[in-house]
């Protein structure tokens, strides 16, 4: 379902009163135990009493453990199996303490399509920070990575059983970890037949669990400040364990009685009124946290993923994408490391370094990469481990998603590095700049040509929408299969018309029709050239497909490929202006690119609502003629010069 991006609406607070309810649900679904506060006993000499409030504590402190006090949520939608059904739905994303304040998706919910109903899902991110929410099965790694790329999970593929969590019913929710990593889940599903009954799996056939999420895909790769998705841990505590979880990490909280008579004021809530984001008193806001261990680990990790994507991208057609083997270990660090490190201060250029990791030498993180899957190691001369082949083709490269790099080290297109000086907003944080689009248009055929010329196919089935090419290809395999021969033996270029040409295709009163039946004969590319320029025969839509989508990601739109209208007039008082607007449907921000223009062109700029268009498209104004700094700036934003519609009606007229 996630193996392709969903669709995601605007995302908003959620109330609290929701946000409890929400809670409330989840912790009755899966069975959550609640600690009960201690019983009352005699007190003596200065000792106090328990606090009468320490259960709805409990209460309270559970409901942010699986959906924290920031949570937000938003709709989403998306498709699902061959036939591309559609799936609707709700996302619940909220920050927990230990990300360092990254918002990730942490439930969702689907309320229209296959699998639709009242079961709330956990993420893998929520399963790191819950132990025991859910039945935690095993597979070998093998497996493992097929789970990663959608498939569900076979009976025969069960391991470490029998027997399996009692839980583990047909219809309940499970998690699933290889044998490599025990304690970290990183495949959600649905039991597909009661598990936990098994008496063997060899031999046995059937789904075991129906994938809804994994790590890996799509909600995994989610965050709202456009980093990549987080690399699962080595290990995790509690998940190790059938007597520790969610209860007792409660019991490990420190839950004072002044919050819990602030919490008894909204029966049980939490109030969204304190600030999260001010920081204590003792500590000044200036100041640098410093990384775990892991997290610095990640971002090394993460560094040489976004290096391999890079390389992939700006070569693409060259061999190992341009990256010279075998890889040295001063290499590796100061070319592929050390540029894409997250280092946007001196302080944290003292954190980020390999002294500060668990591998402590660069012989061992290449060691750990080998062990990730992500390059081929050797050994040599028993001293220097070098890197001889990397995979280019590893879905974590391929689902990578960059994050802003510091200015010092950020690079465009062709390589060169960028001083700080030169870095501007439009750069560090507009995400359509050095975006690739690509814009193609298709045909969708109407029922009257199939299925003499097309397949039948669904107006919503994506095989129902053609290329260029591929309308033509089904031409020629229509008219070679003609039974007498249409084709000219003379000139092939020459088609007779059969009934079903003259009485499908011609039909229309102009006079180039009524001449081609005349002579009962028309070329092929005429015939070809008819199809595409009659929308009752083939209507046109476009796709605008940004990097690594395909038409199957995107939904076409009926129509021809619309264009960025720029357009220069004369205002009042003889001062010229430049309008831009339609500039959404390519992914730009209307905002970012006004702060760009003000600063390229000395000029005041404005956005606001463009006339005559609907409800959301917006229109940049700048002062002056700037045509040509218009289209750079669009042209560094993937925008073909192609797309854009340069209208002058500043000339007086004569």
């Amino acid at each position: 379902m996630f193996k392709k991006k969903p669709v995601i609406k605007t995302i908003s607070p959620i109330r609290t009163s929701d946000r409890r309810k929400i809670a409330d649900q989840i912790i009755q679904d899966y069975k959550i135990t609640i600690p009960a506060a201690p019983p009352a006993e005699a007190t003596v000499e200065g000792a106090s009493a328990p606090d009468a409030n320490q259960t709805l504590a409990n209460v309270t402190a559970i409901r942010n453990a699986i959906l924290p006090e920031n949570a937000l949520s938003a709709r989403f939608s998306t498709t699902v199996g061959a036939e591309l059904r559609e799936v609707q739905g709700t996302l619940y994303v909220g920050t927990h303490p230990a990300t360092v304040g990254e918002e990730r998706i942490l439930w969702f919910k689907i309320e229209h399509g296959p699998g639709a109903g009242s079961q709330f899902y956990p993420t893998v991110y929520t399963l790191w920070h819950n132990p025991r929410l859910v039945p935690l099965l095993y597979t070998p790694e093998l497996v493992m990575r097929k789970l990663r790329g959608g498939a569900d999970l076979m009976t025969p593929g069960l391991a470490n059983g029998p027997p399996f969590p009692a839980d583990a019913v047909n219809g309940a929710v499970v998690a699933v970890a290889s044998l490599e990593k025990p304690t970290v889940p990183l495949f959600v599903g649905v039991c597909g037949i009661d598990v936990a009954r098994l008496g063997e799996v060899q031999g046995q056939k059937g789904h075991a669990v129906r994938g809804v999420h994994w790590s890996g895909d799509e909600l995994w790769a989610w965050s709202s400040s456009a980093k990549p998705g987080q690399l699962a841990p080595e290990a995790l505590d509690g998940w190790d364990s059938d007597v520790r979880g969610i209860e007792e990490g409660v019991n490990e909280m420190n839950i004072g009685p002044e919050s819990s008579d602030e919490h008894s004021q909204e029966d049980g809530g939490v109030s969204l009124g304190d600030s999260p984001e001010d920081p204590p008193e003792s500590v000044p806001a200036e100041q640098e946290i410093e990384p775990t261990s892991k997290e610095i680990e990640m971002a090394f990790v993460n560094a040489f993923l976004y290096s391999l994507y890079q390389l992939k991208k700006d070569n693409p057609h060259s061999p190992n994408h341009g990256l010279p083997l075998p890889v040295q270990p001063s290499a590796l660090i100061s070319g592929l490391i050390t540029p894409y490190l997250p280092i946007h201060s001196p302080q944290q250029a003292q954190y980020y370094q390999m002294k500060k990791t668990s591998w402590k030498t660069v012989k061992k993180f290449i060691k750990h990469l080998d062990k990730e899957l992500l390059v081929k190691s050797k050994d040599r001369n028993g001293q220097e481990t070098i890197i001889l082949d990397v995979d280019f083709d590893d879905y974590r490269v391929d689902e990578f998603v960059p994050y802003k790099l510091p200015p010092k080290i950020a690079t465009n297109t062709t390589g060169k590095s960028r001083s700080g000086k030169q870095k501007s907003a439009e750069d560090g944080e507009d995400p359509s700049v050095s975006q690739t689009i690509t814009v193609q248009t298709l045909y969708r055929p109407s029922g009257k040509l199939m299925p003499t010329l097309f397949p039948t196919h669904s107006h919503a089935d994506p095989r129902n929408y053609y290329k260029h090419s591929d309308v033509l290809a089904q031409l020629d395999k229509y008219l070679t299969s003609q039974d007498p021969p249409i084709i000219s033996v003379e000139n092939p270029r020459i088609i007779s018309l059969n009934p079903f040409l003259a009485n499908t295709i011609f039909t229309s009163s102009s006079t180039d029709d009524s001449a081609t039946i005349a002579r009962g004969k028309a070329t092929r590319d005429a015939l070809l050239r008819r199809l595409l320029e009659d929308p009752t025969l083939c209507a046109p839509f476009y796709v605008i497909l940004k990097q690594n989508q395909t038409i199957a990601d995107v939904k076409p739109k009926a129509g021809v490929v619309p264009k960025i209208a720029v357009t220069i007039e004369r205002r009042t008082s003889n001062k010229t202006v430049t309008k831009i607007s339609g500039v959404e449907v390519f992914g730009i921000i209307p905002n970012l690119l006004a702060e760009e223009l003000q600063k390229k062109c000395a000029s005041s700029t404005s956005v606001g609502q463009a006339t005559g268009a609907v409800k959301g498209i917006m229109e940049v104004l700048v002062q002056g003629d700037h045509r040509n700094a218009v289209e750079a700036a669009l042209v560094k934003r993937g925008v073909k010069s192609q797309w854009i519609d340069v209208v002058d009606k500043s000339k007086k007229k004569k």
